[in-house]
């Protein structure tokens, strides 16, 4: 039976980061006991204050990966691996766009040119973590042959996870599965790591994708327990263990405690009166 790892996601989205510093931790907490394969955090943008919010979750969290993205530079990986390294298990992700036109509006960058940032990066990133993932942004768009160099490069960099994601949320579940395929016949060394997939819920058919993905190769998903961006950990657990067997998959998901768990998540981040977490002193302030 293959193993699926479900990444959480929510603290990157809208609903958590609304959450206040201490939920930030209580919230890693409640995912990291329910199963959860890694849990992600925003981007360092205020250093101090980001730096300690990733440095309490790394504390606190002690069976799931914690990842956090790097910005595309040396003191970037640095930065973020300062206040990751104490982590039982750390996780840098190198994010970097794959179709041109994220590439030259948020980087101003030919494809040439992001391809050496992308190796620089992931070699530098696999110096400091023995996990690192590569994360290309908006690969559904992306030109096929420059996607596949970029994850052949970044997998004989170091990367050991490489996860495409469907940003524009445009493609339906059989044009994911045959995405995903395709990634794997054009990318041999692609065997050797953990393939995953984020799925955009634009057309509200994000578990379906990733589901799809699933059944044709992909080994990770990356799921909210809160918000609707992306697939739903909940449901992907749920369909998981009641259809896993048919695609020769499972989730380490605990299925007895989900129901309380993605509860006390949701209430925690959509309550307007704060949770019992709630200090009242917020990550941003």
């Amino acid at each position: 039976m293959r193993k699926i790892c479900i990444s959480d996601i929510t603290m990157k989205q809208a609903e958590g980061a609304a959450l206040s510093f201490r939920e930030k931790i209580e919230l890693a907490k409640i995912l990291d006991k329910l199963g959860a394969d890694c849990i992600e955090c925003a981007p360092i943008e205020k250093k101090k204050i980001d730096s300690l919010l990733i440095k309490s979750i790394a504390s606190a969290v002690t069976g799931a990966a914690v990842a956090v993205p790097v910005e595309l530079s040396e003191q970037g990986v640095e930065d973020v691996w300062n206040a990751l390294k104490e982590a039982k298990k750390p996780r840098l992700q190198v994010v970097a766009p794959t179709s041109s036109v994220q590439m030259e509006y948020f980087y101003h960058k030919k494809a040439p040119a992001m391809l050496e940032i992308v190796k620089n990066i992931v070699t530098l990133a696999r110096t400091k973590c023995a996990e690192v993932e590569f994360v290309a942004e908006d690969a559904c768009r992306a030109e096929k042959e420059f996607l596949y160099d970029v994850i052949a490069a970044a997998i004989d960099c170091g990367a050991c996870v490489v996860t495409v994601c469907d940003a524009a949320g445009a493609m339906l579940p059989d044009e994911i599965a045959t995405f995903v395929r395709e990634l794997r016949e054009a990318v041999p060394a692609l065997e050797n790591v953990r393939l995953g997939v984020k799925c955009a819920n634009d057309l509200a058919m994000a578990d379906a994708a990733s589901v799809a993905a699933i059944a044709a190769g992909a080994g990770e998903v990356k799921a909210c327990a809160c918000g609707s961006a992306t697939a739903s950990l909940e449901n992907l657990a749920v369909i998981l263990n009641t259809r896993g067997h048919s695609m020769d998959a499972a989730a380490s998901i605990r299925s007895t405690e989900i129901t309380r768990a993605i509860a006390q998540i949701q209430r925690m981040c959509r309550s307007k009166a704060g949770s019992p977490y709630d200090s009242g002193v917020r990550a941003d302030s």
